[in-house]
């Protein structure tokens, strides 16, 4: 049996920062564990004729810090470059793009709406802290500030498109804080020549290898044992155990609470999760007009959004090569849309693109990807469980579903990842910088290509 001070389940990069914040601050022994073939998680890449891309679209807010601090601790923020995005809204057939004056003086809405949306966006665009809308819902924030006129025309719809559920069971909390990140209107981040989350991914798994952690992927947990109000070892799927004087789970809560099914930790039994599906195709053909993510508002297509990767970053495919990503969040996995054929799947995104381009797409490849455990749903009601299990002292939290109420990205993933580590540390009477160096962490420029 091979012993560790500690074990991370999952090699996603919650996991992978909660072992950089530990190895940072001189801890040993350390050991990621990883189901899939390569680390990253959500964040990770297929590759075809020489190129790298996303299992989905991924892009860099200017508003992440810990993903900032993270890209400049491996030397890759100089690299970054900011572009601004065309974000379309399709409804009944038509495209708008908000955040173009005559496009929003066009949009399906009452002239005293227009006004109460943009002074809706004003307000939350300046409130950083959302905690005081904890428990509160998307509909009472919309109403609030822009009146149920502006909720109807348009945020009923991008909550069916992200959690199929409405406003009223959405968190208020959640909603203020993605509406503070800016997707649509602040310029988004890439990496010329690259795809920018391989870049990360590699970038800290080359600093986890500087610093002695040890990372096996293919490799499945099977069981975690437990004696009094510890965890004590972890049982392989080949059979190799673990032993663990400490444990960091990033694992699903689904999957977490079938392997420790007593684990009492507030909020852990109520989490659920979305399903996704996502279809990348290149195509030589020429899609106008330009934009990178188009909602599709009328809530009668396939797909919840249709992103077209090579318009934020031109250098993500081969010379002349359109990427586009077909999106669709799903309640759950058990959706009938999510187990249909690859075939059926691909016939019915392209129905979406003839239904919206007028043209059949031909593409000279694509990619599916299934995620059954994507993202949580953050009703009214969410709450982060504790970084620290309740019931095992020697067991900690991280994850996608430890984020809120931020926008649950490849940053907020890694946030997630270093205050589990911290807690840890703090725990055992180490002291750490890590957290205060990203709290204090500035983006000096953002360079346009």
């Amino acid at each position: 049996m091979s012993r560790y001070s500690t074990v991370v389940l999952g090699g996603g990069l919650s996991g992978m920062a909660a072992a950089y914040t530990l190895a940072r601050a001189g801890r040993t022994g350390i050991v990621v564990v990883e189901r899939g073939p390569e680390l990253g998680g959500l964040a990770g890449t297929f590759e075809r004729d020489g190129h790298f891309y996303p299992l989905g679209y991924h892009h860099i807010l200017h508003h992440d810090r810990t993903l900032l601090y993270v890209l400049h601790r491996i030397a890759a923020l100089p690299r970054v470059r900011w572009r601004k995005i065309r974000m379309f809204f399709r409804l009944d057939g038509r495209l708008y793009n908000l955040a173009d004056p005559l496009d929003f003086m066009r949009f399906p809405m009452a002239p005293m709406d227009k006004l109460r949306f943009v002074r809706l966006m004003l307000r939350c665009f300046r409130k950083e802290d959302w905690s005081d809308w904890m428990g509160r819902s998307a509909r009472e924030l919309v109403d609030r500030w822009g009146g149920p006129g502006v909720r109807e025309a348009i945020f009923e719809r991008l909550s069916r498109l992200k959690f199929d559920l409405p406003c009223e069971e959405v968190s208020g909390a959640w909603l203020g804080t993605r509406l503070y990140f800016r997707e649509g209107s602040a310029p988004l981040g890439y990496i010329p020549g690259a795809n920018w989350t391989k870049v990360l991914c590699d970038g800290l798994a080359n600093a986890m290898a500087g610093l002695g952690i040890e990372m096996r992927t293919s490799t499945s947990v099977r069981a975690l044992v437990r004696e009094g109000d510890r965890v004590t070892r972890v049982d392989l799927g080949e059979g190799e155990s673990l032993e663990a004087e400490t444990v960091v789970s990033t694992l699903p809560t689904e999957v977490f609470r079938a392997m420790v099914p007593d684990d009492d930790s507030a909020q852990l039994q109520g989490i659920r999760y979305t399903a996704m599906l996502s279809v990348i195709a290149t195509t030589r053909q020429k899609i106008t007009p330009d934009f990178y993510w188009m909602n599709l508002a009328s809530l009668d297509r396939n797909a919840c959004g249709i992103f077209l990767l090579n318009s934020l970053n031109p250098t993500i495919g081969g010379p002349g090569e359109s990427a586009v990503n077909f999106v669709t969040h799903l309640r759950d996995r058990k959706e009938e849309l999510f187990h249909r054929t690859d075939a059926e799947l691909l016939a019915a995104y392209g129905d979406d693109f003839r239904a919206v381009f007028g043209f059949d797409l031909e593409p000279d490849w694509t990619h599916i990807t299934r995620l059954p455990m994507y993202s949580p749903v953050f009703e009214r009601g969410y709450r982060n469980p504790p970084v620290r299990s309740a019931r095992f002292s020697n067991l900690y939290f991280a994850g996608n579903y430890r984020t809120f109420p931020s926008v649950a990205s490849t940053g907020t993933a890694m946030a997630s990842g270093v205050e589990a580590g911290e807690a840890m540390l703090r725990d055992q009477g180490v002291p750490s910088r890590l957290a205060a160096e990203v709290a204090a962490f500035r983006l000096g420029s953002m360079p346009r290509e």
